[in-house]
């Protein structure tokens, strides 16, 4: 097998600063959550007996944000 393998870049790399990867991750998260069908769930606490129930839970809820 050739290791060799031809890659086609397009376009530069960004070199951005710690700070400005952060700013950019929190654009793309709020972008994400602003267009997102499932809204973002408030935090709450459940407590299950066995793995069992909490699968049963889990397997039941709509929204794959809760788990």
């Amino acid at each position: 097998m050739n290791s060799s393998i031809p890659i086609k870049t397009v376009g530069r790399q960004r070199q951005l600063s710690p700070a400005e990867a952060v700013r950019c991750a929190q654009e793309l998260q709020e972008f994400a959550e602003s267009r997102s069908a499932f809204p973002r769930p408030r935090g709450f606490v459940l407590k299950f007996k066995t793995w069992e129930e909490h699968e049963h839970w889990r397997r039941s809820q709509a929204n794959p944000r809760l788990w």
